[in-house]
């Protein structure tokens, strides 16, 4: 019972609703709160300076700001500053942008009143944002998680009116770790959907924002050509097609900077339309009842956070492919009926061929890999229902789910420490900021 409760938990803290790209996001909450704090007229701040931990700042250097036709770091940080009525909104906080905010940002990015500092020694997300005007400086600090405030602070004092988190997010995520995966597998199985609303909210969530990204934007491209050419070919009626691009398409309509929120699972929007597409995709064509499909859903979701807790949050991996797309694989085995071993199956075979796929930051080719992990999620789930598995003795391969994960936790610790310093040099090389 306790265990079932603390999953419960996990499930509620890392499901939850984002406008933009989760980094952005966060970036924006807490020049919000940082602002809030001095309790004085935004137009009075000379200057908002965010430090940030290199991947967030990797993540969030080519990402589309939600309505403003916008990208970066210092646009998240001026509007966020500009939205510090909207804190309460959290993750939300850029959705729905005034353009008399737009403008006024435009014009602290003019003034040179936005500093981005990156901070390369931290192993873990961690953004701080110090505002100060003519009277008084205030610091809000977010870390471990993109909405886990930890701090706000105005002349070096607690500010009060924040509602500062002392939860252990450390050691949250060293408890997910002890749990054996098939006890994911048995509360997917037992669980009443009716005390997680969160996975019907997130179907409709998400279904919808992917229904928007169809309409036709202009700037949007990689789902529209292929849905082009899918509809002249025999395969374009496949199931497998249809849920690669259908999420390419919302990932790459999200990274654009599509102004509606996604159910966003362990700290990404991308990773929440990865989790959540294919498995309605399949539900669909399955007919499964509504009970099946969102039990589905919670092993998705679940996967997605297990994986996480081994690789972290941000990682030099794409966590698109090697977590929600696994995650996404798994809840599409369990629709068709598969047991314990064959959804741990899937699992190693996913990890076994995308392990090495890089994360090379938040930007509209997100979506191409988006395509690539969905169409093996969906063809890796015939597989592994099939009892196909890759053994354990190859490559990074386990003996079962933790130590596979535990290998690739050792690879990304020493193997990849300096991934993501070699990619913002490539990045910054190329004049973004």
């Amino acid at each position: 019972m306790k265990e079932k409760a603390f999953l419960k938990k996990i499930l509620l803290r890392e499901v939850v609703p984002a406008t933009g790209c989760t980094e952005v996001g966060a970036v924006a909450l807490a020049a919000g709160w940082a602002v809030r704090a001095l309790d004085g007229p935004v137009e009075m701040v000379e200057e908002i300076q965010i430090e940030v931990d290199e991947s967030t700042y990797k993540n969030a250097l080519g990402v589309g700001i939600p309505g403003t036709g916008e990208t970066g770091l210092g646009f998240a940080a001026a509007m966020g500053g500009l939205s510090s009525n909207r804190v309460e909104q959290g993750l939300q906080i850029l959705e729905n942008p005034e353009k008399e905010k737009i403008e006024k940002a435009q014009h602290l990015i003019a003034k040179n009143r936005i500093k981005i500092v990156r901070v390369v020694d931290s192993k873990d997300i961690l953004i701080r944002a110090r505002v100060r005007n003519p009277k008084d400086e205030t610091m809000a600090l977010i870390q471990g998680s993109h909405d886990h405030l930890v701090g706000v602070e105005k002349n070096g004092k607690p500010y009060r009116g924040a509602p500062v988190s002392d939860e252990d997010f450390w050691k949250l995520n060293e408890e997910i770790k002890k749990i054996r995966y098939e006890k994911l597998i048995a509360f997917a199985q037992t669980v009443d959907s009716d005390e997680l609303p969160v996975l019907r909210e997130a179907i409709e969530i998400n279904m919808r924002f992917a229904r928007e990204a169809r309409k036709g934007l202009p700037s949007l491209q990689i789902g529209q050509v292929m849905e082009k050419y899918g509809e002249t070919r025999q395969t374009g009626e496949g199931l497998s097609f249809k849920a690669q691009f259908i999420t390419a398409l919302a990932v790459e309509a999200r990274m654009k900077g599509l102004d509606l929120p996604v159910m966003a699972c362990a700290g990404s929007g991308n990773q929440g339309l990865v989790a959540t597409i294919p498995v309605v995709e399949m539900a669909g064509r399955l007919s499964s009842p509504e009970q099946r499909l969102l039990r589905a859903l919670a092993l998705s979701y679940l996967t997605t956070i297990y994986i996480k807790s081994f690789t972290g949050l941000l990682s030099p991996i794409c966590r698109c492919g090697v977590a929600a797309a696994v995650g996404a694989g798994c809840g599409i085995v369990f629709l068709m009926g598969g047991e314990v071993s064959q959804i741990e199956a899937q699992i190693n075979n996913m990890i076994g061929a995308m392990a090495g796929i890089i994360c090379d930051g938040a930007k509209s080719g997100c979506s191409f890999k988006a395509l690539m992990a969905v169409g093996l999620a969906m063809d890796s789930s015939y597989l592994s229902i099939e009892g196909v598995r890759i053994p354990s003795q190859d490559g990074i391969m386990g003996k079962d789910v933790q130590e596979t994960l535990g290998n690739l936790q050792e690879i990304l610790e020493t193997g990849m420490a300096t991934m993501d310093t070699a990619i913002v040099r490539i990045m910054e090389s190329k004049g973004k900021a």
